[in-house]
Order: structure tokens, then sequence, then C-alpha cells
């Protein structure tokens, strides 16, 4: 990972606004910022002598004037000397400013990769990992669910309990060595197998919980995705349409209108959102687009959450039920839905069966039927998940210290024994505030923006 370059982003928003940023960092930034000023201006001497504080600056490519300001490291967001030159914002400009400064750099400055202003954070222990997958998390929010479950990620408890299984570790291979170290004397003995066993194996099931628990935990707070299947012509489109309270999907008594699953984002009561999803009508495909349309349907049921299998009420009085097979195997949660109510005459909201009874042309049903998806995607969230969430970079950690407390157990040689231990042991301190691997801060920052 190259640490020693002036790294350069534009870190305002996109598009154009009345005021633009673009932000550096690298021990020479100022140096390499002042390189694209009219040295003849005052703030350009201020900002070359890393002058903390807000400058007036001329640039020179284009010519304009702008204001800079320089955070020495490494009291710094990233801990190395920033720098920000605020101006028009024109995204034309700015990425004119980048490019004049990278010309006059010599080499030393180049554009940043995404995140890497946040690596660089906390490679100089300015930021927690865990503050860092926030970031991360919230960048990658589509709904107000993922923003509050953003929120959710917890510092304090994954580095207490991470710090606790620390400690035991930190105990069980000073026994470890001490065994390795009086080996001469056959009367020392620091720590019998079976109870070094039985302590390893406690630590490393507490650590697969963790692992297991804050895995369900990301499931259930992200946006859960509710599908709407049934034959064709169920009235599943009109359903949709209805649950969204406005038209998004086209309206047919013709059959397959739906030929892909169409997908919006709906609030129900509670201020819960999810994902709604119109699938095609499942029936026996007779040419090549009916393939792709049934194919896209069963795709669309395997990843639900909820399904809601839509069958018209008259259906039931003229042809009996309709298969289900479609949905069996599916992982998602089931709620029987009788649609076209309003063509019986059927104003009832729960049929004897447990149905629940709709119609997208009077309403009836509708708002009985999102408080039901509203309740069952409450039911999906684990009590106390925020005691144990965790971001990527943490849980990958974790797995790798629960790995090597695998390894130990199944070997016997005490130095190779150690050696797993510590190995354990280096995992769990980087969760309590160490510096994670390479490959894990890799796995973290990809998701990340330019400029961040």
């Amino acid at each position: 990972m190259d640490n020693q370059s002036v790294i350069l982003a534009v870190a305002s928003p996109p598009g154009s606004a009345t005021r633009g940023i673009v932000r550096a960092s690298g021990a020479d930034a100022c140096q390499v910022l002042c390189n694209a000023m009219d040295p003849n201006c005052h703030g350009s001497a201020a900002v070359r002598e890393r002058r903390r504080g807000v400058h007036v600056v001329r640039l020179l490519e284009p010519s304009i004037p702008a204001l800079a300001i320089v955070m020495p490291g490494p009291a710094s967001a990233t801990g190395e000397d920033c720098a920000e030159i605020h101006t028009v914002g024109n995204p034309f400009v700015l990425e004119r400013i980048i490019a004049a400064v990278i010309a006059h750099s010599d080499g030393a400055a180049r554009r940043a990769h995404p995140g890497e202003f946040s690596v660089r954070a906390v490679l100089s222990g300015r930021m927690p990992i865990a503050s860092a997958e926030r970031v991360a998390a919230v960048i990658m929010a589509e709904t107000d669910a993922q923003l509050a479950a953003a929120s959710m990620l917890q510092v304090n408890t994954a580095e207490q309990s991470s710090a606790r299984d620390a400690d035991e570790i930190a105990t069980l291979l000073a026994l470890v060595e001490a065994g390795i170290d009086f080996t001469d004397q056959e009367d020392v003995v620091a720590i019998a197998r079976p109870a070094l066993e039985a302590r390893v194996r406690a630590v490393r099931d507490r650590i697969r919980a963790r692992c297991a628990t804050s895995a369900g935990a990301e499931s259930a707070q992200r946006a859960a995705r509710v599908v709407l299947t049934g034959a064709p012509n169920a009235g599943k489109s009109s359903l949709f349409n209805a649950l969204l309270q406005h038209t998004r999907a086209v309206e047919s008594s013709d059959r397959g209108t739906t030929r892909d699953a169409i997908e919006h984002a709906c609030s129900l009561p509670g201020g819960i959102e999810v994902i709604l999803v119109d699938a095609p009508g499942i029936d026996d495909a007779i040419h090549d687009v009916d393939v792709l349309m049934q194919a896209r349907a069963h795709d669309a049921i395997n990843r639900a959450d909820i399904i809601l299998v839509c069958q018209p009420s008259i259906h039931d009085q003229v042809h009996g039920a309709t298969d289900s097979s479609p949905i069996h195997g599916a992982r998602g949660l089931a709620i029987n839905v009788r649609t076209k109510c309003d063509t019986l005459g059927n104003t009832g909201v729960t049929d004897a069966d447990g149905a629940i009874s709709t119609s997208a042309h009077t309403g009836a049903g509708v708002s009985e039927l999102r408080a039901a998806i509203a309740r069952a995607v409450s039911a999906r969230a684990p009590r106390n998940t925020h005691e144990f969430t965790l971001g990527v970079a943490r849980v990958a950690l974790l797995k790798e210290a629960a790995d090597s407390l695998d390894e130990m157990l199944a070997i016997e040689a005490p130095e190779l024994v150690a050696a797993a231990l510590r190995a354990a042991l280096d995992r769990l301190g980087e969760v309590s505030g160490a510096i994670p691997p390479d490959d894990v801060l890799g796995r973290l920052f990809s998701s990340f923006c330019i400029g961040k």
C-alpha cells in the first residue's frame, strides 16, 4: 500500500454547487498545492509554511481566487498534513485543479483510490476501525432502515468482549510458554492439555457466536424483500400499486403483462421500509420469453424474505386452490393473500384459513396487509442486535482468531500450540483497537467513495 504519495480527490458531492472542495493528504500536501498557486499571493506563503488556518490564495490553472485550509499533521483527520482548496463548485473546474496540481508535483501527487483518506486515518490511529465501518455502511445505505443499521455498528461492546477473550488467550499462552521453558523439569506442568482445550473451546465458541449473531443482525437490518407471486392475472400488479399507494406497475386484465421483476421501496406502518417486488406470474413456459419470465419469477422468490402468495377470490370458487409449489423450499415467510375480493362482494379482511382478503379496486384489506407485512418484518429482527452488530472487517478478524484456535486444538506440539494461540491473540488485539492487516483493510475500504 502506497502511503508516501500525496493523494488528491474532489471531496464535495458530485454535480454543480456553490462551493466545491479539492482535498489533499500526505507529507508534502502543502508544498504540492503551493506549486499550483500564484506565488505572489500572500496566502501561498502561509500554505507553503504549513500555517494552520484558512488562507486566501489564487490558483494558476484555472486563474481564480480560492480559499486554502491547512491542517498540519499529526493533528489532522488522516494523521498527516492535510490541505483543502475551497472554490466554485463546478465539476470541470475542480477536475482542472486536480490535473494542474498533479502536473506540477513532479510525480509526488496522484489521485486517491476509494476510501484512501480513511485508510490513512486508520493506519495513523486517528480513526478506529469501527468508525470506518460505520462510514462504509452509511455510504452503501439505500434506505432509512439501512442508515439506522449503520448507526448500530457499536465500538465498545465488540472491543470489550474481544479484550476479555484476548486476556484469556494471553493467560493460556503464558502458561503454554511456561511449560515449554520448563520441559526439563518433569514436575512442572503449567497447564494440563484437557484444561487447556476446555478453556480454548470456550473462547472459540464465544467468538463464533458473536460472528453468527452479527451476520443475523445485518441480514435483519437490511431492507426486507417482499415478493408478490401467484398465477398470471392474479391481481399482483394491482395489489403492488395499492401497497405502494401510487401507480408503478402496468395493470391489465391480459395474462403475462408483467414480464420482469419490478422493484420499488415501500414505507410501511411503524417507519419500516421494504423492497416490494412484483414478480411475473407462475405458469407453464411455452415460448422462449416465457422461460425467461419464469426464471425471473423463481429468482425473485428464492431471494425473498417475505412472500405474498396471491390468489384471486373468484379463482377459489371456480377452480379451487392454486398450486403453491413455486414457494416450496424458498427461505421467505409466506403470507396468503386473497385478491379481487370485491368481485364476489367479499369485504372481509381475513379468511377462515388465515388468508388476508384484499381489493386493490376498493382498497379493502390493503391497510391490514401492509400492517401484517410490517409485523412480519419486525419479527425477523433479533433482539439486542445492537450489542453484537459488527462490520465486515471485525467479523473477518474474529473468524481468523477462531480459525487459529481450531488449529491449536488439532495440534499437540507445544511450540505449534503457542504459535496458534499467539496468532489468535493478534487478531483479537486488532479487534480491540490495533491496526488490522492489509487484506482486511482492502475488504472494508473497497466500498468507499473517492475522496473519503
